[in-house]
Formats: C-alpha cells, sequence, structure tokens
C-alpha cells in the first residue's frame, strides 16, 4: 500500500513540475525578449493564468517611459509573447509528452504617464494573431489593424 502512495504522489510532483518549468520558461522569454529590446518590465505584472477548461490566458502590464510612445512597448509585449509561444511548440516537438503553454488570448496593458492620473491602453490578440507577427508574416501596421477593435482607452 505504501509503494502505491508513494508512485501517486511521484506522478502528482512530476506532472506538478512540468506546469512550473512550462511557466518559468514562458516568463523567462518574454523578459529576455523585453531586455533585447532595452524596455523596462516588472516580472512581477506578468500573469500567465490556466482556465478551468484547460487553455491559457496570459497579460502583462507595462509603464510607458514616454509620454507619447505606447505603441513600442505594446508591439514588443506581443512580439515576445508570440516568441515564447513558438518557443513552447518547438520544444513540444523535441520532448514527447510535453504539453506547450499556448495562451489563447494575449492582453497588454500600457500605462502612460500624460497627466496626474495615467492614461491606460489595453488590447488584446489571439495566439494565432501573435504568431504571424512573431513569425514575421504579418508587420507591425497590419498587426494593429488586426487588433484595432480591441484597443481601449481607459
Amino acid at each position: 500500500m505504501n509503494i502505491r502512495k508513494i508512485f501517486a504522489l511521484s506522478i502528482v510532483l512530476l506532472m506538478g513540475t512540468q506546469v512550473l518549468f512550462a511557466n518559468y520558461a514562458f516568463y523567462r522569454k518574454v523578459a529576455n525578449t523585453f531586455k533585447f529590446y532595452r524596455i523596462p518590465l516588472d516580472e512581477k505584472k506578468m500573469v500567465l493564468t490556466e482556465n478551468p477548461d484547460g487553455s491559457y490566458q496570459f497579460s502583462i502590464e507595462l509603464t510607458s517611459t514616454k509620454r507619447n510612445d505606447f505603441e513600442m512597448p505594446m508591439l514588443v509585449a506581443f512580439i515576445s509573447v508570440g516568441q515564447a509561444i513558438n518557443h513552447q511548440q518547438a520544444f513540444a516537438k523535441k520532448k514527447p509528452g510535453y504539453v506547450p503553454v499556448v495562451p489563447g488570448n494575449t492582453e497588454v496593458a500600457i500605462y502612460i504617464p500624460i497627466s496626474r492620473q495615467n492614461t491606460v491602453i489595453a488590447a488584446k490578440a489571439t495566439a494565432d494573431q501573435v504568431s504571424q507577427f512573431a513569425d514575421g508574416k504579418v508587420d507591425a501596421a497590419g498587426f494593429m489593424r488586426l487588433i484595432k477593435d480591441s484597443i481601449q482607452t481607459l
């Protein structure tokens, strides 16, 4: 009986480490892309959540360093998520049984210091849109046209 408990516990721990590793790898890829573009990122403001149906959703909050520059951090955020998705899918091809972390929706919120109260611009994109943008199939202007209906000023 003890062997069954140990075996079951080890299976649960093994499955849990895959999720933890996947989240860590996803966050690292996003953070490294921001570092490459020299855009400051507070890693505590990235959230990768798993929905009850097993799908994922990713959200990130950024603060613009300039009053009139919200587009560059937004585009870099979507590019970094696309590269993280591509990295997860490539890793899944190499390692059988690995389930990649692919967020179905990505939400980016940019805080812009225009006045005493920050203006917030938020946008959403699907995994397909983000992957096309990261792969270079859609340029920046085309990507902004794809997500134009989801952009909100709060």
